[in-house]
């Protein structure tokens, strides 16, 4: 089996959509490991990208998928199928599909696109979806609401029967790497932090948490809201930059996957909020990949009552929120002992199948499955 995958990525930057496309080829590469040599001889995954990727970058490293840089991918991928054709071709980003597809639509049936997000209400972004659709092998969607979604979109317009929908529509979720260091752990005694890690933009409730921490130090003057970030949303830099210099944040800036894993554990409570009033309300983007970093790790996580946030910790969850009011509330109740361990086992329990080695297995089935169905 020879597989080509490809993410326009223009550098490597430890943020949400560079570290999802390489923790998958990471889990990918883990997966092929634990194969017989003479059963690894039968797959090539291959990976081009605009920019040299150099083993260990990001503290991601891979013994069986060779990387390839490439100015223009889309015809590198097209060279190399040339030379020694694919059986399928991977691809996250509507625009980098559409693109392949322009080019060579025979590479349609060899297409495996993953759709970050969509909007119903936005019929550009529907035109295009619905063509890469239209052409591609299979469709994965990241959440298990997005994927129904437009499942039932679909069979609205007639086009596909359910059972075509079904096997073309799939879901490979957003994930997380597992922690290297296991044993690393809170001590009981340490004051419980919040934190906040990932990119800042707007609707992800910055204002709500700093007001939240101000009121927490009243009873609890240790507390503090930790705050690490790749990068800030332009237009959102003035007023971002003055929250955190509220009294209680503490900026942590940019820090790698693994520091920022460990600052998790260390810190105690996550920090997720999304305030989402656009009027397409995306699946796609009703919860973050944070989310998924605090459950994997076994962190509670206060976070919105938002459609994939049901479908990640379930609706009886009993840490969501609305407001600073709320973030105050749940703070005291798991500075109980009993309680807090009581979520940590919760949450750790619901991230357990999205670990990458875990969420990669039906990627990895659905592969198979196409590969004997064949072209």
């Amino acid at each position: 089996m020879r597989v080509c995958f490809y993410c326009n990525l223009i550098e490597f930057k430890p943020k949400g959509n560079v570290l999802q496309f390489f923790i998958l080829l990471r889990a990918l590469d883990r997966k092929l490991a634990q194969l017989s040599a003479s059963e690894r001889q039968q797959y090539v995954f291959e990976c081009v990208l605009p920019f040299r990727f150099r083993d260990g970058m990001g503290g991601f490293t891979f013994r069986h998928i060779r990387f390839h840089q490439a100015d223009e991918p889309i015809q590198e991928i097209i060279r190399r199928d040339r030379k020694r054709p694919y059986d399928f071709i991977f691809i996250r980003g509507r625009n980098e599909a559409v693109k392949l597809l322009r080019k060579k639509r025979s590479f349609g049936p060899k297409l495996l696109f993953l759709a970050i997000q969509y909007n119903l209400h936005d019929p550009y972004i529907m035109r295009r979806l619905d063509y890469v659709f239209r052409h591609a092998r299979v469709v994965f969607f990241q959440t298990e609401p997005n994927a129904e979604r437009y499942r039932t979109y679909q069979l609205q317009n007639g086009t596909y029967s359910n059972q075509e929908l079904l096997r073309k529509i799939q879901v490979l979720p957003q994930f997380v790497e597992p922690m290297h260091d296991l044993s690393l752990t809170r001590s009981p005694s340490d004051p419980l932090d919040l934190i906040q890690a990932g990119v800042i933009r707007p609707r992800y409730g910055l204002p709500v948490a700093t007001k939240a921490i101000r009121l927490i130090r009243k009873q609890f003057p240790k507390a503090k809201l930790r705050v690490l970030y790749p990068s800030i949303v332009g237009k959102y830099r003035k007023q971002a930059e003055k929250l955190l210099r509220t009294p209680g944040v503490a900026d942590h800036g940019q820090k790698s996957m693994w520091k920022t894993k460990e600052m998790i554990v260390k810190s105690g409570i996550g920090v997720a909020l999304l305030y989402d009033n656009t009027q397409d309300r995306n699946p796609s983007h009703s919860y973050l990949s944070r989310i998924l970093e605090c459950m994997g790790l076994g962190v509670p996580v206060l976070t919105t009552r938002t459609i994939g946030n049901l479908a990640l910790l379930g609706a009886s969850y009993p840490l969501f929120v609305e407001d600073a009011h709320d973030i105050v509330y749940h703070y005291e109740n798991l500075n109980n002992p009993v309680f807090y361990e009581e979520m940590c086992r919760y949450v750790k329990e619901r991230g357990q199948r999205f670990l990458a080695d875990e969420a990669v297995k039906s990627f990895w089935d659905v592969m198979h499955d196409e590969y004997k169905r064949g072209i």
